[in-house]
């Protein structure tokens, strides 16, 4: 547990993050995918398989709700057995908010008539339903879905559900987790397609849209919450070293690193320069090393993360750990 008050500020501001994402998670649900039935797997392709067969919108409401209620709790506790303590935890925050708010955003009275009316209107203009119709519902709600659930990975969370099946494939199995969580979701819209067809061979386009609502939901998650801890690493060869560290020093406040080397052509000592910095800083380091030395030879990589002086801590992601990691 945190015990200073800048621990309690960081998890309060993650239990935060965590909260937001979860709510726009199921909003992205609500307003765009469960009108027009669009499956992207997850919980809530599991919810609108079983809601597809029942003819009464408030019933339909009703037994949405409950399935996604009642998974979320099944799986939240095989998390807590067969995984452990860390997951659950991880999930927790959701596993309380996203239920809450599909009962909020469904069955509310005032805000569920709002999203209603809204979901209607995504569902018929301008000229009824059309492929467009399905296909807008699954883009928009593809990208608040996976900007919610990237905001709850970046606040050190879960979004559960689901997740639990990829974890428990990755440990008993030894699947990839990403190929774990293809494999549910794909379970899960092909199970869809196939009910969705026996049912009405009309329904073929909302299954169709599904699959572009969660391969856009992939996208903007590895934009947000992957290009979030995107840093970059620079190698540099260049007589006027000297003068490009002292700018990344005193300039950009970046430390360097001194590599001795040698050229394999003539066998002359070359050392290299390895800087590290934030990618707001790339045009400024490109430019300076342009107009200092135009010979110089430069590579740019791309790092996921870096963690130490000068950029993020090293600590246990986890909302309720100390920074040593300590439960």
């Amino acid at each position: 547990m945190p015990k200073t008050k800048k621990e309690w500020v960081v998890a309060i501001t993650k239990i935060l993050m965590v909260i937001f994402g979860t709510v726009l998670v199921a909003l992205g649900n609500v307003a765009f995918l469960v009108p027009l039935d669009v499956n992207a797997g997850g919980l809530n392709g599991i919810g609108i398989i079983a809601r597809v067969f029942i003819e009464d919108p408030n019933t339909q409401v009703l037994v949405y709700n409950i399935i996604i209620t009642g998974a979320s709790i099944i799986l939240w506790i095989i998390g807590l057995i067969f995984v452990g303590k860390e997951f659950a935890i991880k999930t927790l925050v959701a596993t309380i908010v996203f239920p809450a708010a599909n009962w909020l955003f469904t069955a509310c009275p005032g805000i569920s008539n709002a999203l209603a009316d809204f979901g209607q209107l995504i569902k018929t203009a301008p000229n009824g339903t059309t492929a467009g119709n399905f296909l807008m519902a699954g883009i928009f709600g593809g990208v608040l879905v996976g900007l919610g659930v990237a905001l709850t990975f970046v606040g050190g969370g879960s979004t559960g559900g689901v997740d639990i099946l990829t974890f428990l494939l990755e440990k008993y199995l030894k699947i990839r987790q990403s190929i774990a969580s293809f494999i549910v979701d794909s379970t899960i819209v092909v199970a869809g397609l196939i009910t969705f067809l026996i049912k009405d061979q009309t329904l073929l386009m909302p299954c169709l849209s599904g699959v572009i609502s969660a391969f856009i939901t992939s996208i903007v998650i590895e934009v947000v919450y992957v290009g979030s801890q995107t840093s970059y690493q620079v190698d540099i060869i260049s007589s006027k070293w000297e003068e490009i560290s002292a700018y990344a020093q005193d300039e950009l406040g970046r430390g360097c690193t001194i590599i001795p080397a040698k050229g394999g052509y003539k066998g002359e000592d070359r050392p290299i320069l390895r800087i590290v910095f934030e990618k707001s800083q790339y045009n400024l380091i490109r430019s300076f090393i342009a107009k200092v030395d135009k010979k110089a030879f430069v590579t740019f990589t791309r790092t996921n993360a870096v963690f130490g002086e000068g950029f993020k801590p090293h600590q246990n992601e986890n909302l309720f750990t100390k920074k040593d990691g300590n439960k």
